[in-house]
């Protein structure tokens, strides 16, 4: 019987992605795709959907239910509008391990390029502009790890810029002095 019951479940929940991945826009399809195969876009999802573990899938689906519907445009924010100060300031490429916290869940991933008023984070993950999170990382200058406040400032199709939320100067400190130094990270 549990058997059974398991499978129901489980058809249940491909339902529902199915139904969640239907009601997508194309360029929020693209973006899962990116997360799961390369390939076409419906068809490709919901093989690799069926594959996908119980665990996966109910991951997926928790991460779909936070989309915006189909009927809500992405929100999505260009350099060119309200962030171009972001290129006022002066960036280091680097590779920095990064661990990061949004919405109850934890990602890790690494940042290229860090400025005094944000980082790149390249992942694969789906995010929303303007989504808060808090960024753990620690740089070669200084031996404690900083955690910091930011948001999504503008999403790629590499990853996000992620702008920093109340920096203090002594953290703005530590950042241009890591930035200024002239060994690559």
């Amino acid at each position: 019987m549990k058997d059974a019951e398991q499978r129901e479940e489980s058809y249940r929940i491909i339902t529902k992605l199915f139904r969640a991945i239907g009601n997508l826009t194309e360029e929020q399809q693209l973006a899962l795709l990116r997360q799961l195969i390369k390939g076409r876009l419906k068809t490709h999802l919901f093989k690799a959907i069926i594959e996908l573990t119980e665990v996966q899938q109910l991951k997926l689906l928790r991460q779909l239910e936070k989309l915006p519907t189909y009927d809500q445009p992405v929100k999505t924010v260009s350099l060119d509008d309200d962030q171009s100060f972001m290129r006022e300031h002066k960036r280091k490429d680097c590779l920095l391990n990064v661990n990061y916290s949004t919405g109850g869940e934890e990602f890790k991933d690494y940042i290229l390029n860090i400025s005094t008023v944000g980082v790149f984070v390249e992942t694969e993950t789906i995010f929303k502009a303007d989504q808060e999170m808090a960024l753990t990382f620690k740089l070669p200058n200084y031996q404690q790890p900083l955690t910091l406040e930011a948001s999504v400032a503008w999403i790629g199709k590499k990853g996000v810029g992620i702008r920093f939320i109340n920096l203090s100067p002594y953290q703005e400190e530590i950042i241009r002095s890591f930035i200024e130094k002239d060994e690559p990270a």
